[in-house]
C-alpha cells in the first residue's frame, strides 16, 4: 500500500490478527511510513503483539521518532512490554513542550511506574501551568501517591473553565466520596448541554449505592432531568443499583416498564 495513511490504517485493523510469520513484514511496514504521526501510531498499535526478537526493533524505530509527543507514545506503548525503557518514556514525556500532550503521557505511564520514578513523574505533573492539565496529571498519580490527594483537589478546585473543573473533580470522586456533592453541582452548572450530559454521564460512572444518601440521590435526578431522552437512557443502566437502593427491585422494574411504555409511544 503506497499511500502511508492507508497503510497506518490497515495496520492498525490487522496487528490483532497477524501470525508470528507476518509480525516482521508489518513492523518493516511501519519503519517505512514517513509521517511520524502514523509511524508511532503503527508502533502503538503492533507493541502488543510483537516477540522479543521484535520488540528492540520497534524500539529503535520509536527512538528515530523526532517529534517528542510521538516518540513519548511509542516508547510508552513498548515499555509496557520492555519494563527497562520506563524511564527513557518517563524522560521523554517530561520533555514535551505541550502541556496537553503532556499530561496525556503522564496518564498513560503513571499505572505502570515503578516507585523510583513516581517522584520524577510528579515534579512533571507539578510544573503543568495549566490548572485542567496538572490536575489531570495529579489525578493520575494519586492511585500511587496517597498523599497527593489533597493537592490534585486543590488543584482541580482551582480550575476557572467549569467544564474542565468539573471533569476534574468527577476524576477524583473515586479517591474521595466526600466529593459527589460539590462535583455533582459543579457538573449541573455547566451551560453547554453537551458538555453537562458528558460531565453528568462520567459522574454517574463513579456512584455506588454506598457513596450515595437519598438527598444526594434526589439531587442527582435532578440534575438528570437536563439530559435529553437517549442520554438519559443511556445513564439508566449505571443508576440501576441506586434504583434497587432506594426503591427496591420492584422500582426497578417498573422503571424498565416506563421506559418500555414511552419507547411504544414515540415509535
Amino acid at each position: 500500500i503506497s499511500n502511508e495513511t492507508y497503510r497506518a490504517h490497515a495496520l492498525v485493523v490487522l496487528a490483532p490478527h497477524l501470525t508470528d510469520v507476518l509480525l516482521p513484514q508489518a513492523l518493516d511496514w511501519a519503519r517505512e511510513i514517513s509521517n511520524e504521526t502514523y509511524r508511532a501510531h503503527a508502533l502503538v498499535v503492533l507493541a502488543p503483539h510483537l516477540t522479543d526478537v521484535l520488540l528492540p526493533q520497534a524500539l529503535d524505530c520509536a527512538r528515530g521518532i523526532s517529534d517528542e509527543r510521538y516518540r513519548a507514545y511509542a516508547l510508552i506503548a513498548l515499555a509496557l512490554h520492555l519494563p527497562d525503557v520506563l524511564p527513557e518514556a518517563l524522560d521523554c514525556a517530561t520533555g514535551i513542550s505541550d502541556e496537553s500532550s503532556r499530561a496525556d503521557a503522564l496518564v498513560a505511564l503513571a499505572p505502570h511506574l515503578p516507585d523510583v520514578l513516581l517522584t520524577q513523574a510528579l515534579d512533571c505533573a507539578r510544573g503543568i501551568k495549566s490548572e485542567y492539565h496538572r490536575a489531570k496529571a495529579l489525578v493520575a498519580l494519586v492511585p500511587h501517591l496517597s498523599d497527593l490527594l489533597l493537592e490534585a483537589l486543590d488543584c482541580a478546585r482551582g480550575i476557572s473553565d467549569q467544564d474542565s473543573r468539573a471533569r476534574a473533580l468527577v476524576a477524583l470522586v473515586p479517591h474521595l466520596s466526600d466529593l459527589l456533592p460539590e462535583a455533582l453541582d459543579c457538573a449541573r452548572g455547566i451551560s453547554d448541554q453537551l458538555f453537562r450530559t458528558n460531565a453528568l454521564q462520567d459522574l454517574i460512572k463513579t456512584l455506588t449505592p454506598s457513596s450515595v444518601d437519598f438527598p444526594l440521590w434526589q439531587q442527582t435526578l435532578d440534575g438528570l432531568a437536563s439530559l435529553t431522552r437517549p442520554h438519559f437512557l443511556e445513564a439508566l443502566p449505571d443508576l440501576a443499583p441506586l434504583i434497587i437502593k432506594f426503591g427496591g427491585i420492584e422500582a426497578l422494574r417498573e422503571t424498565v416498564a416506563a421506559v418500555d411504555d414511552v419507547s411504544r409511544w414515540w415509535k
